[in-house]
């Protein structure tokens, strides 16, 4: 979506403001990230020589701004529109509006989905009952239609650019300075890009039975859908709770023990459910722009035992008990897999053969993940015991908000996440091997495992930063 803050008048001012905040390879983009990195430049410079070139800089390049945003018809968006209406997706498979999407229930799920728009009085918190209009998702049946998708998503008075096309409405190019065979040819293009579709399950979706009638041979055939719109509002609700500039005040005047008049909220437990690990581009339009979050509430009672333990007088939390039996059932499938491409000598480099490893690796990444996430859930701090045992890198990752500046110094230069992904690598050859010793690592493998744990380590770290980024801002 364009930004909610800016009030358009025009679909022209709506979709040149698309182009400069979203397409990375427009004049427009380009121009505007350079002023926006000098702005934060300036307000970071104290030398006054230095702060006027800045500004200077500044100023020049937007006055080259307004003047893209008047020549961009010309350049920019037209080849943007002429290369975008020649996709001709099939029917069944176009982008589609829903609030309801299929592929959040199984990622190979088509690109289906429903649109709810009745509402309830329901007490229970359902996508009906929400009191306030939610935003629509747009399903596509592949992740690289995910610009056109936020581009069919902008909106002008209330009215999506999907909406018109499917109403065979085109008032968002008809101003447009372009001969009429063009015109037509975009009109033609884009209506073969969405569609009004009927929902129908699909083979690899979640189904349950109910019985009805009082009796157990009569049935409804339930097929539960994930709420993407239900989904995006909480996102926004919880996105405002901890880092919004109210509860940024609210937290300064609790670190300080001051009064506030606005109450402080925590959700106990909140816990984080990814969709289309890598790729969230994948499973919806919405699912991108949460970065494939989902929140979960927790419904665990409100007393239980904290399980995890910090593993101070461990060297490395890949220790000899560090296995999930959860993890136990990938490992195995994995091995097999392995030990039968070796046998009969065939590389595992097919694309076809990859993606299984990829699928197995993944599903054992997040349960380390998640094993992590409980750690340093627990009283930050731990990791200054006199003796403790643990490797350096390994306390970086699993301490992360220990109040310890010569320390947090070290874990923000330091390339501890190497380690990690060299001794996560490591364990997971140590577990193939098994107690057979039938499999054999190679370095390939120890690599592979590396490379893949790579980039969610890499994410995972990136949220914690931003927290303490903004518990930094608190407590200045």
């Amino acid at each position: 979506m364009v930004d909610e803050n800016k009030e358009f008048e025009t679909w022209e001012e709506v979709i040149i403001d698309f182009f400069e905040n979203k397409i990375s390879k427009s004049k427009l983009f380009k121009a505007r990230k350079y002023i926006n990195d000098k702005v934060v430049e300036i307000n970071k410079e104290k030398n006054v020589s230095k702060l006027e070139k800045l500004q200077f800089k500044k100023d020049d390049k937007f006055s080259e701004l307004v003047k893209l945003r008047e020549a961009v018809f010309k350049d920019d968006i037209n080849s943007w529109l002429e290369e975008t209406t020649k996709k001709n997706i099939a029917e069944g498979v176009r982008i589609i509006k829903a609030t309801h999407v299929l592929r959040f229930s199984h990622s190979s799920a088509e690109n289906s989905g429903l649109i709810l728009i009745e509402k309830s009085n329901d007490r229970l918190l359902t996508t009906a009952s929400f009191n306030k209009k939610i935003p629509f998702d747009l399903a596509h049946n592949n992740g690289a239609l995910i610009t056109i998708s936020r581009f069919l998503a902008l909106e002008l008075s209330g009215e999506l650019i999907i909406d018109l096309i499917l109403d065979n409405k085109f008032d968002f190019i008809e101003a447009y300075p372009v001969k009429d065979d063009v015109l037509e040819r975009w009109k033609v293009g884009f209506s073969q890009l969405v569609e009004n579709r009927t929902i129908k399950t699909f083979d690899k979706v979640k189904q349950l039975y109910f019985p009805i009638n009082g009796c157990f041979e009569q049935y409804h055939l339930i097929a539960p859908l994930y709420s993407s719109s239900m989904s995006e509002e909480i996102n926004k609700f919880i996105s405002n709770m901890k880092y919004g500039a109210e509860e940024k005040t609210v937290k300064k005047a609790l670190s300080n023990g001051t009064f506030s008049e606005r109450n402080h909220v925590n959700y106990t437990s909140l816990s984080v459910q990814n969709f289309g690990g890598a790729q969230p581009q994948n499973v919806s339009m919405l699912n991108k722009s949460r970065g494939g979050k989902g929140y979960l509430f927790s419904t665990q009672p409100p007393i239980w035992e904290e399980q995890s333990k910090p593993p101070i007088y461990k060297k490395s939390l890949f220790d000899e008990n560090f296995f999930f039996q959860s993890m136990k059932e990938d490992i195995n499938y994995l091995r097999e897999y392995l030990l039968r491409f070796n046998r009969i000598n065939l590389s595992i480099k097919n694309p076809e053969r990859r993606k299984w490893i990829d699928r197995w690796l993944a599903n054992i990444i997040d349960e380390f993940l998640f094993f992590v996430g409980n750690v340093q859930n627990l009283p930050s701090g731990w990791t200054a015991t006199e003796d403790i045992k643990l490797k350096p890198a390994h306390q970086y990752l699993l301490d992360p908000y220990r109040k310890d500046t010569e320390f947090q110094a070290v874990r923000k230069g330091a390339d501890w996440q190497a380690v990690i992904c060299y001794d996560f690598a490591h364990w997971i050859n140590r577990k193939l091997i098994g107690k057979d010793k039938q499999f054999t690592p190679q370095s390939e493998h120890r690599r592979m495992w590396s490379l893949l744990l790579e980039q969610p380590l890499r994410e995972h770290c990136e949220m914690l930063d931003a927290e303490l980024k903004f518990q930094a801002e608190v407590e200045a």
